[in-house]
C-alpha cells in the first residue's frame, strides 16, 4: 500500500512539472506564434492578397482562444493553488464553452487552408478563383457561429458543484453533455480535420505532379509546409483520440487509484502535446518555407528602411530650421 502511495504522489508531482515546464512553455511559443500569424498576415502585403492568408488568421484566432484558455487556470492553479475556473462560475461557464469551439474553429481553418491550396493546383482557372475574399469571411464566419452553437449547451450546463465549506468544482451538471461535448471534440477536433487534411494532401500532391512539373521549387514547398502540417496533425490527434475513445469506453469500469492517476498523467501528456501541436503553425511556416522567410525578411528590411529616411528627413529638417536661424 505504502508503495501505490509513493507512486501516486509521484505521479502527481511528474503532472504538476509538467503544467509548470512544458504547459508554461506552450503558452509562450504558442501565443507569440499566433500573434506572429495574425500580425504577418494581416500585414505584408504580398501575404495577405490571397483568402487563405484569412484562413491562417482564423486558425491562428481559434489557437490562440483553444490553448490559452485551456492552459490558463490549470497553470495559475500549479503556481498559485487559485483556480479561476472553480473560483468564478461566469469563467467556468465562459471557458467551457470557448474552449472547445475554438478549438475545433482552430482545426476547420487548417482544413480550409488545405482546401484552398488543393484548388489552386486545378488546371481551369474557375476552380483556382472559386475560394475569394468574401466566400473566406463567409466560411470563417459560418463555421465560427456553428461550433458556438454545437458547445452552447457547455455555457448552460455547465456549474460549480461544492466539494467542501469553501471550495467549489466546475463541472458539467447534466452527464449526457459531458458525454455530447466529448464526442463532437473527437469529430471537430480530431477525427474530422485528420481525414479531411489526408484527403487533400493526397489530392494536391497528385495535382501538382500532373500540372506543375516545371515548377519544381514551388512543389516542394508546397508539399513539404503540407506534409509537416498533416504529420503534426496525425502525430498528436490520433494518440489523443484513442485515450479519449478509451476513457469513454471505461467510464463505468472499476479501477483503483492508481490506475486512474496513471491514466490521467498519460492523457495530460498527450493533450499538452496536441496544444503544442495546434500553437507552431507559424513556426512550422518559419522553418519550412524559404518563400515565408523571405517575406518576413523584405517586411522588416522596409521597416528599417523606412525609419531611415524619417531619421534623415528629421536631421534634415532640423539643419535647415537651424541655418535659417
Amino acid at each position: 500500500m505504502s508503495s501505490d502511495a509513493d507512486t501516486i504522489v509521484y505521479l502527481l508531482n511528474v503532472a504538476t512539472l509538467l503544467y509548470k515546464t512544458f504547459g508554461l512553455f506552450i503558452i509562450v511559443v504558442s501565443t507569440i506564434g499566433n500573434i506572429c500569424n495574425c500580425f504577418v498576415f494581416l500585414c505584408i502585403r504580398s501575404l495577405n492578397k490571397h483568402p487563405n492568408a484569412l484562413f491562417v488568421i482564423g486558425s491562428s484566432i481559434g489557437s490562440l482562444l483553444y490553448i490559452n484558455i485551456g492552459l490558463f487556470s490549470p497553470i495559475i492553479s500549479v503556481f498559485s493553488q487559485f483556480n479561476p475556473i472553480n473560483r468564478w462560475l461566469f469563467w467556468c461557464k465562459i471557458s467551457a464553452w470557448l474552449y472547445y469551439s475554438a478549438g475545433c474553429f482552430s482545426y476547420i481553418c487548417i482544413c480550409f487552408s488545405a482546401l484552398d491550396q488543393f484548388l489552386l493546383t486545378l488546371p481551369k482557372i474557375k476552380w483556382q478563383r472559386l475560394i475569394t475574399r468574401i466566400r473566406a469571411q463567409f466560411m470563417i464566419l459560418f463555421t465560427a457561429i456553428i461550433w458556438l452553437i454545437i458547445f452552447l449547451p457547455l455555457l448552460i450546463f455547465a456549474n460549480h458543484i461544492q466539494t467542501s465549506a469553501t471550495t467549489f468544482t466546475c463541472t458539467i451538471s447534466v452527464p449526457i453533455i459531458s458525454v455530447y461535448s466529448t464526442y463532437w471534440i473527437i469529430i471537430g477536433y480530431y477525427f474530422l480535420p485528420i481525414i479531411l487534411i489526408l484527403i487533400l494532401f493526397c489530392l494536391t500532391r497528385y495535382n501538382l505532379k500532373q500540372f506543375l512539373r516545371r515548377r519544381r521549387n514551388l512543389e516542394s514547398a508546397m508539399v513539404r509546409v503540407m506534409l509537416i502540417q498533416m504529420s503534426v496533425i496525425l502525430i498528436s490527434g490520433i494518440p489523443t483520440s484513442i485515450c479519449i475513445i478509451y476513457s469513454l469506453a471505461t467510464k463505468y469500469s472499476t479501477k483503483t487509484y492508481l490506475s486512474s492517476v496513471y491514466e490521467s498523467v498519460i492523457f495530460l501528456a498527450f493533450v499538452l502535446f496536441t496544444f503544442f501541436t495546434n500553437g507552431i503553425s507559424f513556426w512550422v511556416y518559419l522553418f519550412a518555407s524559404k518563400m515565408f522567410r523571405k517575406h518576413i525578411k523584405d517586411s522588416i528590411s522596409k521597416l528599417k528602411l523606412f525609419k531611415n529616411r524619417l531619421t534623415i528627413f528629421s536631421t534634415s529638417s532640423t539643419t535647415r530650421i537651424n541655418v535659417l536661424h
